[in-house]
């Protein structure tokens, strides 16, 4: 039987040391046929000398000419000839040779799974994830070394299939950055697909952003709209506000407590006031896939046998 095609994507902006790092465990990877390409969103800091001169004609890369994290990540996907799709940040290591195998092996036992969103441990501790990368619904003690159904996924660290981005269209462009993996995820769910967090497959994030709502940026005001055009896009109006309610309260003492009142305000006007190109894609998810959405945020874990190739219960 011929062994599918896979794809290692990285998404890339002036990070060339990181970078040169994770590319490099990616090249460690045990799998006969294999493709590796970087997304450059731009980079002025000689990234793209540094692939060519150190990685040359093992590495395909993307020049891109304007930098968006979610248009970079479509782009690398749409290039790529793998039937499966390993996406990572340019600060993310894989740790283990044989994690194509391992996930390849986990598409095959559970067909229905479309997205195995990965462990993401710190450089302090590579064998346990990173409390700021756990929005699954399992506790984090509980579902640090289960594998659960999850409706989040970081788009940091995950493998795809290539199905599941062709019938989803992958993220969403005009969200630029921040929170577009909870509306891919959405529509992964919506589609019927499954979304499996596998703590077998483990990465290290090299450079982890911590407390980012306690400090002036940009990202507090992209996180923030982006969540409201999720909620234009996929939720009923009253479901929306439970959906987002909570966030603007919360994000709006951060803002006054920290300084950042002005993106809250911002942020507020311009997703409630969705433009146009967000309008146009509301389509608000059917009562059957929040029912499952509900039954996934119950927790449930998954126990697999030793063998990959063997079957799951959940208990």
């Amino acid at each position: 039987m011929k062994m599918p095609a896979v794809s290692v994507i990285i998404l890339t902006h002036n990070r060339k040391d990181l970078l040169r790092q994770s590319l490099s465990s990616c090249l460690g990877l045990n799998w006969p046929e294999l493709e590796f390409i970087v997304v450059d969103n731009v980079s002025t800091d000689g990234t793209p000398e540094m692939l060519q001169e150190e990685f040359g004609s093992r590495v395909r890369v993307i020049r891109r000419t304007v930098d968006s994290p979610t248009a970079g990540r479509n782009e690398g996907f749409r290039s790529a000839k793998g039937d499966f799709i390993l996406s990572l940040d340019n600060d993310m290591i894989v740790l283990d040779p044989e994690s194509i195998h391992k996930a390849v092996a986990l598409f095959h036992q559970f067909p229905k799974v479309g997205l195995l969103t990965l462990r993401i441990a710190g450089v302090e501790d590579p064998g346990s994830p990173l409390r700021e990368h756990w929005w699954h619904p399992v506790p984090f003690e509980i579902g640090k070394d289960r594998f659960h159904l999850t409706d989040y996924f970081s788009e940091g660290a995950l493998f795809i299939r290539a199905s599941t981005l062709r019938d989803t269209g992958g993220y969403d462009d005009d969200f630029f950055a921040c929170f577009e993996c909870v509306d891919l995820a959405l529509r992964i769910l919506r589609a019927g697909y499954d979304i499996l967090y596998v703590p077998t497959i483990g990465t290290v994030e090299l450079q982890v952003s911590r407390h980012e709502n306690k400090t002036r940026s940009q990202r507090n005001y992209y996180f923030l709209r982006n969540k409201i055009w999720t909620a234009w896009k996929n939720c009923t109006l009253l479901r929306a506000i439970s959906f987002v309610g909570p966030r603007v309260l919360k994000d709006g003492m951060l803002s006054v407590r920290y300084g950042w009142v002005d993106l809250w305000f911002r942020a507020v006007s311009e997703g409630i006031a969705a433009p146009s190109m967000i309008r146009r894609k509301r389509d608000p998810l059917p009562p059957s896939a929040w029912i499952r959405i509900q039954h996934i945020r119950k927790g449930h874990t998954l126990v697999l046998k030793e063998t990959p190739q063997s079957t799951g219960h959940f208990d």
